[in-house]
Formats: C-alpha cells, sequence, structure tokens
C-alpha cells in the first residue's frame, strides 16, 4: 500500500470520528515516504483537534518545510494550533494564511487604498470588514474601539443580520452592506486582522462586562410580551449550522437538551435555536417549553430576548457569543474534538467573555456528564 493510499485511509477514519486509527494510518505513511507533506499535515491536525496543538505544530511546520509551494492547509492549520495554545503572538499573524484557504480564498478585496497596517488614524478613515461566521464579527467587534481611541472615523462593512445589532455603537460612524463601498476612506482591514495590528495578546486582552448593548425599544417589547417573571428564565441553543462538518462535534441531539430540560421544570426555557424544525418545536413545547412567538428578524431582535434572560446556555455557535457580548451569564458547552480555538484549552473560563463560563466534555461525545454538570450549577444559580 501507497503512501498516499494510507492517507486516503486515514481522512476516511477522520470522516468516521475515528482520529486514533486516522493518526495510526498518517504515521505509516511518513514512515514509508518520509517526504509526503500531506501526511504530515493531517498527523498535525488531528493532533490539533484532539487537543494536542502543542504536539501538532512540527508536524505542521514539517509539512510546510516539505511542500512550501503547495502548504496553504497546513499554513492554516498552524494558525489554529497557535491559536488554541494561547500563543497569539504567533497566531494572529499565521492565521492571515486565511485567505488562500478553502471558502475564503479569493475572497480578500483589492482596493486601491492600502491595508492598515498600524499607520497613524488620527482623523482618518478605515473601512472594517465583516467576515466569515456571526460569531467571528460579534467576538471582534470590541476592536473597533481601539480604532476609536487611536482617532479613526470607523466604516463598518457587515452584513444585514448583524448591522442592526452594531448600528447603535457610538463609535461607529457608518455601516455598509457587504459588496458596497464607501465613497471614500483611508484605510481598510478585515476584522479578524485587527488584533495582529494591535498586538493583542492573552495578557492585554481588554476585559469588558459587555460591549453590546440591546436595542431598548426591541428589549422593552420582549419584556411586555414575556409577561411578569415568575422563575428563572434560561435560554438555550444546541445545535450550530448544521450544514458545516464541525458540526457533529458543536452541537448535541437535541435528546440531551430535552432531558436537562425535563430534569429542571421550575425554569421558565426560552428556545434561542431559531432554525428548529417544527418537529422539533413541538417535541420542546412537549417538554414544558412555552412558545413565543415575537418575530426574530435580524441579530439585534435576538439580543433583545437574549437580554431579558437570566443566563443563556448554548453550544459553540453565534448565540454564545452574543450572549456574552451582552453580559449575560453564558454557559457554553464544548466538545472534546475539535474544539474551536477561542475557548483555548484546560479552563472553564474565557479570556474574550467575563460572564461565559465553559462546560467541556470529559471525553469525546459525552454531552451526558456535560448537561449533569449544568443541571448541578442550574440548582445552585441564583439572580
Amino acid at each position: 500500500m501507497t503512501a498516499d493510499q494510507l492517507v486516503v485511509l486515514g481522512n476516511t477514519s477522520r470522516e468516521n470520528d475515528d482520529p486514533e486509527q486516522a493518526l495510526a494510518y498518517y504515521a505509516q505513511a511518513f514512515v514509508q515516504d518520509r517526504l509526503n507533506s500531506h501526511a504530515w499535515n493531517n498527523y498535525g491536525n488531528v493532533l490539533r483537534e484532539s487537543g494536542d496543538p502543542a504536539g501538532a505544530v512540527p508536524f505542521l511546520q514539517r509539512s510546510i518545510t516539505l511542500n512550501p509551494a503547495n502548504a496553504t492547509t497546513a499554513q492554516f492549520n498552524l494558525a489554529v494550533a497557535y491559536l488554541l495554545q494561547g500563543n497569539y503572538a504567533l497566531g494572529w499573524a499565521q492565521y492571515e494564511h486565511r485567505w488562500n484557504f478553502e471558502h475564503l480564498a479569493g475572497t480578500l478585496p483589492a482596493f486601491s487604498q492600502p491595508q492598515w497596517n498600524g499607520e497613524d488614524l488620527t482623523d482618518k478613515t478605515i473601512l472594517v470588514l465583516g467576515e466569515q461566521g456571526h460569531g467571528d464579527n460579534i467576538q471582534f467587534i470590541r476592536f473597533i474601539w481601539n480604532l476609536h481611541k487611536l482617532g479613526a472615523r470607523i466604516v463598518l462593512q457587515i452584513n444585514r443580520n448583524l448591522a442592526p445589532l452594531f448600528s447603535d455603537s457610538p463609535v461607529l460612524d457608518q455601516i455598509v452592506d457587504v459588496g458596497q463601498t464607501p465613497e471614500s476612506f483611508d484605510y481598510w482591514i478585515p476584522i479578524m486582522s485587527l488584533p495582529r495590528v494591535l498586538g493583542v495578546t492573552l495578557e492585554n486582552l481588554a476585559q469588558m462586562q459587555s460591549y453590546l448593548i440591546a436595542d431598548e425599544g426591541r428589549y422593552r417589547a420582549w419584556l411586555k410580551h414575556l409577561g411578569p417573571k415568575h422563575q428563572l428564565r434560561v435560554g438555550f441553543c444546541w445545535s450550530g449550522r448544521r450544514d458545516t462538518w464541525v458540526n457533529r462535534y458543536k452541537g448535541m441531539d437535541l435528546d440531551h437538551m430535552l432531558a436537562l430540560i425535563q430534569r429542571n421544570p421550575n425554569y421558565d426555557w426560552i428556545n434561542l435555536q431559531m432554525d428548529a424544525t417544527e418537529e422539533e418545536t413541538q417535541r420542546l413545547v412537549a417538554a414544558g417549553v412555552v412558545e413565543y412567538n415575537l418575530p426574530v428578524a435580524t441579530f439585534a431582535d435576538t439580543a433583545a430576548l437574549v437580554s431579558t434572560l437570566d443566563v443563556v446556555i448554548s453550544v459553540d455557535t453565534a448565540m454564545a457569543h452574543l450572549g456574552a457580548a451582552l453580559g449575560r451569564p453564558t454557559w457554553i458547552m464544548l466538545g472534546a474534538q475539535a474544539v474551536d480555538w477561542r475557548w483555548l484549552l484546560d479552563r472553564d473560563s474565557s479570556p474574550w467573555y467575563l460572564t461565559a463560563q465553559l462546560f467541556r466534555q470529559p471525553s469525546r461525545g459525552d454531552w451526558a456528564s456535560v448537561t449533569d454538570r449544568i443541571h448541578q450549577y442550574l440548582s445552585w444559580f441564583k439572580i
């Protein structure tokens, strides 16, 4: 069997949720062919997904050295390994390789104005480009305050679902839709490149209780709609984007969420899973979840609802970022495999969100232990 065939077998094992067997195949591949860059990259990537980013780094570096002209995937994986370790000094710079990776390749705009790399922003206009997922933009929007302190006039290009959420920001001068370009600006930068230029590390990351505020009118409308509160209100979200490969690790089966709800009937459970199917909604109602049929069209509407809650319980999805950015107690349930770099490892708090509590699977697929801990925390939680 050739090294390339062994790599294919490793990839199949990874797809079948068997990282140990995948590692064994990749190891056989680079033992058979020490110059096979794919085997080195894939071995390092699965190590990182399995919670060993430090161990992954030399394998990814070796892959890049072996085939620097075709190292796009290894370069990106190396960035994620650095960031997962909390090595932001290396991670942010390495993360610029995302613009050559998969769906982002070729999407970096070619403006005639220069990309900002730390130049004086006094009385200058900077265009900040939203990118990737809703949660990414919610997490990184905090850095516009840094630009404001540097004297910049800030224009944000963001999609229509998020624009109303950010529209009340006192430091944003203009918001434009994706695909629109303001008439004039001096510099531009993708929003997730800001921490690289600003020199953000774990040590100097600003500790903020919250940095988003819900619209007052929408908030009061939700308070009226929900009616008098007689018990704790708990919002919940059990799945990320269902069309993504990684959601097999991020999301949980609805059965786990239902079991938690049924064990804790003395709470007002609020469904925050905006893409819940009709069947899922019916199962939730049968478990005692009340339907509150007020339209939720944008993240501004969702933020108003979340602001009425006493706690948000969510898997790793945009809802977790929203709850924490609003300063609500947010309990984030994390899988053991392929954990996202922003949650780091071996900790139950987040340097990004002061009100976030992390509940990690002790082993791959063990959501029952996570919901057991949530159940215990709910019994302690008071407002």
